[in-house]
């Protein structure tokens, strides 16, 4: 079984199959792990405050993965408002979720010039029909949707990807990922995600979004993957930003990139003429959600 096959039967499984998309098919459902407000944003919009909601599942396992918990669904979920917080139960559908979402925002950035809302994970692509009219549903209230994911699979980003506004795409270096959640899910040896990425890459350019390319390093990571990284993305290079990020130091990568191979990677990504920038996760430094 190869990976797009793979990633069909996750996400048939999880209730996202082809059904879910048809005319006159119920509002699409996903299980949600919390929505709440932060700065936590990625790349560029790293310390812009707007609203979050994090989706449950993930079909990869990192080493430096931060939110375990959000690789299983709750029966109920918490829907943090300012200073207190509501249970919503599970899974929700797309245009509910789309309300708590206002409601969180209302109650957090009040007055707020440009209403923003980050969908993330767990691994949002494995529910796209829900991301789609979660999307068309924020944005119908003057929202902007930005989609934060492990960019493996362009044929579910296909699918919603006329709702995004932003992407947030990770670059996944093989010396970060542990094993996957299903034995099929594995890359073969030498084997990398590096295509798909890319391509995901294509799509939110040609629906006009704004797009950001995370590549978290952690002191595993080496050169030649790190080179066959950036060869891959020269295609998209010009309507990029290249975000490097040092990993926080969390469960089965207890330790950061060096600063001196950081330095390296950095000048690496300068030489081949990516806008590049060197961003920690700011939110944890801060203790902020």
């Amino acid at each position: 079984m190869d990976l797009k096959q793979a990633l069909k039967q996750l996400q048939t499984r999880e209730g996202q199959g082809p059904a879910a998309a048809r005319p006159g098919a119920p509002m699409p459902k996903a299980p949600l792990v919390e929505i709440f407000h932060s700065v936590q944003g990625e790349g560029r919009f790293v310390g812009v405050p707007m609203s979050f909601l994090r989706v449950a599942t993930c079909p990869l396992r990192c080493l430096y993965c931060d939110t375990p918990h959000s690789y299983t669904a709750a029966t109920t979920f918490p829907v943090r408002l300012a200073v207190r917080s509501l249970n919503e139960g599970n899974p929700v559908a797309a245009d509910r979720a789309a309300e708590l979402v206002r409601q969180v925002a209302a109650a957090c950035e009040p007055g707020a010039r440009q209403g923003r809302v980050s969908v993330t994970g767990g691994e949002p692509l494995v529910f796209p029909e829900f991301v789609r009219e979660f999307g068309r549903a924020v944005r119908g209230k003057g929202m902007r949707l930005h989609l934060e994911t492990a960019a493996i699979d362009p044929d579910a980003l296909a699918k919603c990807v006329d709702q995004v506004d932003h992407l947030s795409a990770d670059y996944k270096l093989p010396e970060t990922l542990g094993a996957p959640a299903r034995p099929e899910l594995a890359l073969t040896a030498g084997a990398h995600y590096g295509a798909s990425h890319r391509r995901c890459c294509e799509l939110a350019i040609q629906r006009g979004a704004t797009v950001d390319v995370k590549i978290v390093l952690t002191d595993k990571v080496q050169d030649p993957s790190f080179e066959q990284a950036l060869a891959e993305l020269q295609a998209v290079r010009d309507k990029i930003l290249l975000v490097l990020q040092p990993a926080t130091p969390c469960g089965a990568a207890p330790r950061s990139v060096q600063h001196t191979d950081l330095a390296r990677f950095l000048a690496s990504s300068q030489r081949a003429g990516f806008d590049v920038r060197v961003l920690p996760q700011v939110h944890k430094q801060l203790k902020l959600p």
